[in-house]
């Protein structure tokens, strides 16, 4: 019998979540030990031969113009390491570990919009973009879209860490278009700041269009090639009259820096939706290790491009 891909990632994750929670409820010795063992598999993946890894941090450095795709892959590990660390954390209810770690060097605009009304903040996958928002959702109103896995151990494993982060999650996989819609409308109207990782790009509109209702896809282009991007931040920014604030977040030992892109006023779809791309990708080039994304097989086949 051929096991999918699917229910093979299915088991492997199981084992890992499994093995990660036993770690982090483990005296320090013991949890340092483990996580040592864990980082040194991220790190060994890359030497695997056949294994992607080396080929795209290898496109990825090419494209940033610096460094070495084996010292980029290791301070990716690292960042990733400490999330993981810091998600444990979290499950387990250590809160103290988490409080405090948020930094926003530009607190003082993002108190300005935050004051004018609610906030479409759009960010990458980051290694602590779901920790972030606890930190926000200490200051602000705070509603989290969250896209849970297909699988249902898995989507409630997932939940053990929204439910700790202290403000709103919606699961836009498992709830219709129709309440997503209105969740997300009615948050913005009582002046939250609604946040959606936005960096989940598909293939481009067929036959040169711009955008497909269908799966609500606009085209746009990153990285000098076009994809195809989410138009819910447009056009909810516009019934709304509300800004589209890109960020992203930087991890070091001792913080979580929520660094902010300019604010992009909701307009036309396709010029609106290029606009937030356009920053998403600046902040990607600033921050590349803690861009968690960067192994996805869609942005993979961007980077390759984007290198020739």
């Amino acid at each position: 019998m051929v096991m999918s891909f699917t229910t093979f990632k299915d088991r492997i994750w199981s084992v890992f979540d499994g093995g990660t929670r036993r770690i982090a409820a483990a005296p320090k010795p013991i949890q340092d030990v483990g996580y040592g063992l864990i980082t040194g598999v991220l790190n060994g993946a890359y030497y695997l031969p056949g294994a992607p890894l080396r080929a795209i941090a290898s496109d990825l450095v090419a494209v940033l113009g610096s460094g070495t795709a084996r010292q980029y892959h290791r301070d990716f590990s690292a960042r990733f390491m400490l999330s993981l660390r810091r998600m444990e954390a979290l499950r387990l209810g250590q809160t103290e570990k988490i409080d405090g770690l948020l930094q926003i060097p530009e607190l003082d605009r993002l108190d300005a919009l935050s004051g004018q009304g609610g906030i479409i903040m759009v960010m990458p996958h980051c290694h602590a973009s779901v920790l972030v928002a606890r930190g926000l959702a200490a200051r602000y109103p705070t509603l989290l879209l969250v896209r849970e896995t297909k699988n249902e151990a898995r989507a409630e494993a997932q939940r053990s860490f929204y439910r700790k982060l202290g403000c709103d999650y919606l699961d836009v996989r498992r709830n219709n278009e129709v309440t997503v819609a209105r969740t997300v409308l009615g948050a913005l109207r009582q002046g939250k700041i609604v946040i959606g990782v936005v960096d989940r790009i598909r293939n481009a509109p067929r036959g040169g269009a711009e955008f497909s209702k269908s799966d609500d896809t606009v085209r746009t282009r990153t990285f000098g090639q076009s994809v195809g991007a989410v138009g819910w931040p447009a056009r909810f920014a516009v019934k709304c009259r509300v800004p589209i604030l890109p960020v992203t977040v930087e991890q070091t030992d001792a913080a979580m820096i929520l660094h902010l892109g300019d604010a992009i006023t909701g307009g036309d779809l396709v010029p609106t939706t290029q606009s937030w791309m356009t920053a998403i990708e600046a902040l990607i080039l600033r921050f590349p290790k803690d861009w968690l994304f960067v192994y996805d097989k869609h942005w993979a086949r961007v980077l390759k491009t984007a290198r020739g």
